[in-house]
């Protein structure tokens, strides 16, 4: 078969060509793959905001989130509003009162003989106070804790409206107060709770509050007066 001078011409590029290309590949360095990463460390665990390791050891549970039993008479079928505080929130009521930090937001006293803590009670006027709880931590057989819902005018009297004391020397719980129906007048009263240890030792350790209430209707609040001519 006769191959024209052009055709030939052709072939003897083409094996050229792929005679440069190859000796170009072999002559490439080998790229070294990149070696794989090594797995992180365990990071270390971060504490709770409470400042305790993550794995915190848990007081006994207790029933104490469920709501308060709703006898009232001025209104059957609202429905409770809460105001819950840390011990943490409360404040000496002298400076020479000193307390120490537990945990889980508990606290107990450790010198001085005010053997009062205190905290306002932050919530709407009109709202109707029905109940006070009380957290604690309670080991002592000799003392129990109290904690008062107690009203000012301030520099000029005080009335206590309810109070509740700790049960038992088991350890960790809650007691309720005796129902009450009481009216919140920011107009006239401060409102706050304070609390009583009783003893200055770890024994009786307060953990928290909650106030159960009514909150006052909302509806019309804003409605502008009318005035008949």
């Amino acid at each position: 078969m006769h191959i024209s001078r052009t055709v030939r011409i052709s072939l003897v590029a083409s094996l050229v060509t792929l005679t440069v290309v190859a000796s170009w590949v072999l002559v490439q360095p080998a790229v070294a793959r990149p070696a794989p990463l090594a797995s992180a460390a365990t990071p270390t665990p971060l504490p709770t905001g409470d400042g305790q390791p993550n794995t915190p050891v848990q007081q006994p549970a207790a029933a104490d989130n469920g709501a308060d039993v709703n006898n009232a008479t001025n209104a059957p079928s609202a429905t409770f509003s809460y105001y819950r505080l840390l011990a943490t929130a409360f404040n000496p009521r002298t400076s020479t009162t000193t307390f120490a930090y537990t945990a889980n937001g508990c606290i107990y006293e450790t010198g001085g003989t005010d053997n009062r803590f205190i905290a306002p009670l932050l919530i709407p006027s009109g709202s109707v106070i029905k109940f006070l709880r009380i957290y604690y931590n309670d080991t002592s057989v000799s003392s129990d804790l109290t904690a008062w819902l107690t009203r000012y005018q301030p520099g000029q009297t005080s009335e206590d409206l309810t109070s509740v004391d700790s049960v038992g020397s088991t350890g960790y719980g809650w007691n309720i107060s005796p129902e009450v129906t009481h009216t919140v007048d920011l107009t006239n009263w401060a409102y706050t709770i304070i609390v009583a240890p009783n003893s200055n030792a770890i024994s009786n350790t307060i953990c928290g509050i909650r106030v159960a209430y009514y909150a006052p209707p909302i509806f019309g609040a804003f409605l502008p007066v009318i005035h008949k001519s």
